[in-house]
């Protein structure tokens, strides 16, 4: 038990020393993480109201991709986008970029 809240700290507390094999290990977690987890997990989509698209009925990702374009000046790239209605009649998607 003694062992295991040892090497819990240590880990915490960054004090393995260069060239050891648990820094190693730990920089190696560092760059997995870093390369292997999806940008998605980190971005906040963009929230478009059926109103500013001026769509009665479904959007498609072309109306949304032109919609954000006049928004920001600047082509989106859009790679996925969910319709979400919170109340009867109210609208609005959700967007995430590429």
């Amino acid at each position: 038990m003694k062992l295991i809240l040892t090497t819990l700290k240590k880990t915490l507390f960054w004090s393995y020393e260069r060239g050891s094999w648990q820094y190693d290990v730990m920089c190696v977690l560092i760059l997995a993480f870093i390369f292997f987890v999806p940008r998605s997990l980190f971005y906040e989509p963009i929230i478009v109201r059926s109103e500013e698209v001026g769509a009665v009925s479904s959007v498609g990702i072309e109306q949304l991709a032109d919609h954000l374009a006049r928004r920001y000046g600047h082509p989106v790239p859009i790679s996925d986008f969910k319709r979400v209605e919170e109340r009867p009649g109210e609208v609005k998607y959700l967007v995430w970029e590429k």
